[in-house]
């Protein structure tokens, strides 16, 4: 069964193709091919409306429909259109358009019509896709506070692991996001005027030209702890586990503090839920063999530095504690990183 897409344009429709294809290859990650659909019999007033292209995202395969009239769409009047071809399911239509008021998108969300308004929003339920965006003249909305795969891009820059400007794509095979959420952390970041976007065609590509303390105290406010939540364990259930020293236990190895009696370790979400499913004991207090799990909510080893979790997230897990000894240990390691 074929699936379909349709593009609302004035400009050419080779134009728009490519405009297309770019798009979603940027967000996707996926290859993106396009081709004219041709040997196709249609109706005389479908073929003066649309154009048809055949569609490839990866190894899904779609039928782009282009609109040759954007004024004159109509959600309703469209599903009635596909209705008398017989090859078009309308179950399976994308919607793809080059411009589509708010409310027409609306309206398309509220039928379930699958759509895509290229460097705008992505609607794609049937594969799990949605996605808004910037606009080609809209800036990203700025947020209080980074996601935590946004946060993990700048940690990963601060610990200068960008040599080169970066493309989303280039993000997700380096930090193990999708390429769509690595977009997402570049709307966050150009919205707070953090690092630099850089555009060459279609593409955008992220670096950060600032001094590192510049670029820290830059992002500083919209930082937040890595950790979740906290769990204490047996030691003895955790040895030989995929475990990063962390807290009082990863300072004492960026500092001269002495280790805590009991050790404190960094595990991502989903490896603590392995855990759980295994059966693991987790209990109330501190107990002799005990150990302190720090729940994050990016993985930790995504930015290990010398097999402890990084100075920067560490500082950001830390911050509020009060004790003098604490404070004077994080200040001391930051200045070594910045």
């Amino acid at each position: 069964m074929l699936s379909f897409a349709m593009v609302v344009t004035e400009v050419p429709v080779e134009q728009l193709a490519a405009k297309l294809k770019s798009y979603l290859s940027e967000v996707t990650g996926f290859d993106i091919r396009t081709k004219p659909l041709q040997h196709v019999a249609l109706p005389y007033f479908f073929s003066r409306q649309y154009a048809l292209y055949d569609l490839w995202v990866g190894s899904a395969k779609f039928t782009a429909i282009f609109l040759q009239h954007s004024d004159e769409f109509r959600p309703a009047q469209f599903l009635k259109h596909l209705r008398q071809v017989p090859v078009i399911d309308p179950d399976d239509v994308c919607v793809v358009a080059q411009a589509l008021p708010a409310y027409l998108r609306k309206r398309l969300i509220q039928q379930r019509i699958a759509f895509v308004v290229p460097y705008t929003q992505i609607y794609l339920p049937s594969v799990g896709m949605e996605l808004r965006s910037r606009s080609d003249r809209e800036l990203p909305t700025s947020v209080e506070r980074y996601s935590p795969a946004t946060q993990v891009v700048l940690i990963h820059g601060l610990l200068g692991r960008m040599s080169k400007p970066v493309t989303p794509l280039e993000l997700s095979n380096l930090l193990g996001y999708s390429a769509m959420t690595m977009s997402r952390a570049l709307n966050e970041l150009e919205a707070s005027e953090v690092g630099k976007i850089e555009r060459v065609g279609r593409e955008r590509l992220i670096f950060f030209p600032e001094d590192r303390k510049i670029l820290w105290e830059k992002a500083f406010s919209r930082l937040r702890s890595p950790v979740s939540k906290n769990e204490r364990v047996f030691l003895r259930d955790v040895q030989g586990g995929k475990l990063l020293p962390a807290g009082m236990t990863a300072l004492s190895r960026y500092s001269m503090l002495a280790e805590p009696f009991h050790p404190e370790f960094a595990v991502s979400q989903a490896l603590w839920k392995e855990m759980q499913m295994a059966g693991i004991e987790t209990i109330p207090v501190e107990d002799e063999g005990s150990c302190l799990m720090q729940i994050w909510r990016y993985d930790p080893r995504i930015l290990v530095v010398e097999e402890r979790v990084d100075p920067f997230s560490l500082y950001l897990s830390l911050r509020d504690e009060a004790d003098e000894r604490v404070e004077m240990a994080l200040e001391k390691m930051m200045e070594h990183y910045l």
